[in-house]
């Protein structure tokens, strides 16, 4: 949302749309984009770590953790994550509590061969 009007973002390496507190990466709805750790809650799911610049939404990386808020600000990853983006850093959550490892690694190998044949 921005400026209170929902409208697609166009992504570089991922599609994304924005709309109403959720994106959707692949087929699938996340909450959010937060930019704020405090925005996220302390739950299991999956995250969507994502760059805005130039009105456009860029994914970085994705995984997934029993707790998502504490497992992004603590992933050994965020200071790439902050090289790599020359705008906002946000992430995308999608919450699911009772997700298994093995379900989210599903979901997440789903994402990737969907938004790796998009971008042929």
């Amino acid at each position: 949302m921005l400026d209170g009007v929902c409208e697609p973002a166009v992504a570089i390496a991922a599609e994304l749309e924005l709309c109403d507190a959720s994106i959707f990466i692949g087929k699938y709805e996340f909450a959010g984009p937060f930019y704020a750790p405090a925005e996220i809650q302390e739950e299991r799911g999956v995250y969507a770590v994502l760059c805005y610049h130039d009105r456009e939404y860029e994914l970085l990386d994705i995984g997934f953790a029993d707790n998502l808020r504490k497992a992004l600000m603590e992933h050994p990853d965020h200071d790439d994550w902050l090289d790599n983006c020359p705008g906002a850093l946000a992430a995308a959550v999608y919450y699911e509590p009772q997700m298994s490892e093995d379900e989210a690694i599903v979901l997440i190998d789903s994402i990737e061969r969907e938004l790796s044949q998009n971008e042929i």
